[in-house]
């Protein structure tokens, strides 16, 4: 188990700690917006659709029935009342009323009940992801002037021998409360039917080949970056042929010959729907467009890693549109970051500056969009001797003398510890010595820093045999070491002594907490339930009558 103990420093001041809080709530609060606008744009945008899809199969039905058919069903008293009283956002009534005449059926009398719509007053309901998406149909009749291809289709003309068709105008809404104004979100889009059945162009017993476009699959793009112009094309029977497009990304722009340009201002993602129309029907085309937004790379944490040992770390990215180039400068020699994704590989082979290297990384996105962060790269020094993992056997009463030695630093090196076992001393070179006083067993802390500052902690086992006077005999040295799990009563662990003069004390520091200790017979009973996950570094004492005394530090790990 190592710590890595950084060099002290003189504290901040009040003002420094509060301004730094200040800051630290300033960036929270505004990534905390950024993600919730994210979230509730991803929301709409799935509803929509959805939305689109739901009201399209509407739009093919009823492309698909003759146009004297689609009133059938209709009574004049439940389309008034529908005109009057349905809510749709985005949908004006008036202006719908002022723009057709209401088709009914007129074999039903005026104060009839609809019977059997073919197109329903009363808006349909589908469930599509735990989402309820409800379907308005208005049916209308409206005339155009058959001499001008582009002409609207209004409630009355002046022209003589207009042509007559059925206007369908099918409004999808759903609720959503954080994405849309007022909770209640919708999607609007119309047909025209031709009212006669022998009319040439609308005709249904004749073959209509509708313009057949060519969907230019999914987009990527990116805010600031004007997009290459994306040209539209399709096929048709009936030229000329216009285009048009719905919920295009801010910024961008079509013309009626298909073409979008301009530069996207709003990152996100965005079903467009583009609708091609020529000399006799329309047709459309969906597809997502996703706009990223710039490049940025967090503030990378400071890393800190042991002189040899392997590393990868991926240096964080949002934004940016693929394929990126990276680099860095600064990095440890042996490491080296991965120029397409950004990972930093290698094994340390560093020292001296190193230790406490400054790294600069960049990143470069497809339309050369760049963004680089600096941080810190430090290089631990290494503990060669003792080895961790194997316990150091001493005696007591029996003189020692031995050395820590460590590598991977620069300059001189100071050594310390605050725990050696009684009787032991140790110099800042780390040369050991003196007589064990004590038993039974030691973790040793052992700290060292080198010229530069660069540090590292290892801890070490002791085992002191004692072969006259007190000595801790349970636990043992050979399997020292305790787990537990949280929440779960440990079975009870029992503490034993030998060679001093009963009774004996007993005495614990660093107990998991819910765990007790307890002098019973002699013995030093531990029983409880943990309550905190950790690795724990227990130290047990016992303590005899004539006063002397004997240690026992081992780890118990809860999980």
């Amino acid at each position: 188990m190592t710590r890595d103990r950084r060099r002290a420093d003189e504290g901040f001041s009040l003002v420094e700690t509060l301004t730094s809080l200040a800051i630290m709530g300033v960036v929270m609060t505004a990534l905390t917006t950024f993600f919730i606008s994210t979230t509730n744009t991803i929301n709409k945008e799935r509803g929509l659709q959805m939305a689109v899809q739901y009201a399209h199969d509407g739009v093919e039905m009823v492309r698909s029935l003759p146009g004297p058919k689609l009133a059938q069903g209709r009574s004049a008293i439940d389309v008034a009342n529908q005109l009057l009283t349905d809510h749709v956002a985005n949908l004006d009534l008036t202006a719908l009323r002022n723009s057709m005449k209401p088709a009914v059926d007129s074999a039903l009398s005026l104060t009839a009940a609809s019977v059997n719509p073919i197109l329903p007053i009363i808006p349909e309901t589908r469930t599509f992801n735990g989402t309820v998406f409800a379907r308005h149909w208005y049916v209308g009749t409206c005339v155009m002037d058959p001499k001008l291809s582009d002409a609207p289709c209004l409630l009355s003309s002046t022209v003589s021998n207009p042509l007559s068709f059925y206007r369908v105008v099918v409004a999808v809404t759903w609720q959503n409360s954080r994405a849309c104004t007022g909770g209640e979100c919708s999607y609007v889009t119309d047909t025209l039917v031709a009212g006669s059945l022998t009319d040439p162009i609308f005709n249904p017993s004749v073959t209509v080949t509708p313009p057949l476009p060519d969907n230019p699959g999914n987009q990527t793009s990116e805010v600031t970056v004007p997009i290459t112009r994306l040209a539209l094309t399709a096929s048709t029977a009936y030229p000329p042929i216009t285009w048009s497009a719905e919920n295009l990304p801010p910024g961008l722009v079509i013309n009626d010959a298909g073409s979008i340009t301009g530069t996207p201002t709003v990152a996100g993602v965005y079903v467009v729907r583009v609708v091609v129309k020529d000399n006799a029907s329309t047709n459309d085309a969906s597809f997502n467009w996703t706009v990223n937004p710039l490049p940025a790379i967090p503030q990378p944490v400071d890393q800190t890693w042991d002189a040899g040992s392997a590393v990868s770390y991926t240096v964080p990215l949002t934004g940016g549109t693929a394929p990126m180039t990276w680099s860095a400068t600064g990095l440890p020699a042996g490491l080296s970051i991965a120029p397409t994704t950004g990972v930093i590989t290698g094994s340390s082979t560093a020292t001296g500056a190193a230790a406490a290297a400054t790294v600069k990384v960049a990143v470069t996105d497809k339309y050369g969009k760049s963004a680089n962060a600096t941080f810190k790269w430090n290089t631990k020094v290494a503990v060669m001797y003792p080895n961790a993992t194997t316990p150091i056997a001493l005696t007591k009463g029996v003189a020692y003398s031995g050395s820590v030695v460590v590598a991977g630093g620069s300059g001189v090196y100071t050594i310390t510890s605050p725990n050696l076992p009684p009787g032991l001393s140790m110099t800042s070179a780390g040369v050991v010595s003196g007589t064990v006083t004590g038993g039974t067993r030691y973790l040793v802390t052992l700290n060292v820093t080198d010229s530069l500052g660069a540090t590292n902690s290892t801890v070490v086992p002791v085992n002191v045999t004692v072969n006259s006077g007190l000595k801790i005999t349970a636990p043992t040295a050979s399997a020292p070491d305790k787990t537990g799990t949280k929440g779960t009563a440990i079975a009870t662990q029992t503490a034993t002594a030998t060679g001093g003069t009963t009774p004996y004390t007993w005495d614990a520091t660093g107990l998991p907490p819910g765990i007790t200790l307890a002098t019973t017979s002699n013995n030093g009973v531990m029983t409880g339930t943990p309550t905190t996950s950790g690795s724990y570094v227990v130290t047990l004492t016992v303590t005899d009558k004539t006063g002397a005394t004997s240690t026992f530090s081992f780890v118990w790990k809860i999980t």
